[in-house]
């Protein structure tokens, strides 16, 4: 199978060329910057379509999602999500007489015949029969669920991290060369 490449523009001679100047290392640690500086770009564009999404505070996606940032050693930018369903308290839940009222996904719901405790960190909860207890805890949304779908997805996809362009950039400084 031949494979052919077609430079429009000429970039990849250019940063060939920058990287046989300022060798291979130093090409690396450009590259390395590059990387983080899209890749940052990219994840702040996901925080913020993840919290519209969700409805949740942005502290909450701090501490469910870890960025692992590129090194010289491993050229990979990763955003991870974890934990858990959120429960209803991360949402401004009122009790209300016919239930519940929370706002999960961005948008108020009524949630009937639920209701609130308050030594339980003010979470809804739901009776599973008449009788007052087995009582079940209410959830909203799950950000590792969420961070793959939707918006959230659409936000990702869209983000063109431009690496070669800002890598070039990095090499140029290196080089001293003018922008």
């Amino acid at each position: 199978m031949n494979v052919i490449l077609r430079d429009l523009d000429q970039t990849r001679a250019h940063f060939e060329a920058a990287i046989h100047r300022v060798g291979e290392q130093a090409a690396t640690r450009a590259f390395n910057r590059a990387l983080n500086s899209e890749g940052n770009k990219v994840r702040t564009q996901v925080h913020r379509a993840l919290r519209k999404q969700t409805g949740a505070k942005a502290a909450l996606f701090n501490r469910e999602t870890r960025t692992i940032r590129s090194t010289f050693a491993n050229l990979i930018y990763t955003i991870e999500a974890r934990g858990d369903y959120l429960g209803l308290s991360h949402f401004s839940p009122r009790q209300f007489g016919y239930g519940v009222r929370a706002k999960p996904w961005g948008r108020w719901q009524r949630f009937e015949s639920a209701f609130l405790v308050g030594s339980l960190g003010n979470n809804a909860f739901v009776r599973e029969s008449k009788a007052r207890f087995p009582i079940k805890k209410m959830f909203g949304p799950s950000i590792p669920k969420e961070l793959v779908q939707d918006a959230t997805r659409a936000a990702f996809e869209a983000a063109q991290p431009n690496v070669l362009a800002e890598a070039t950039r990095q090499l140029q400084m290196l080089l001293g060369a003018p922008n």
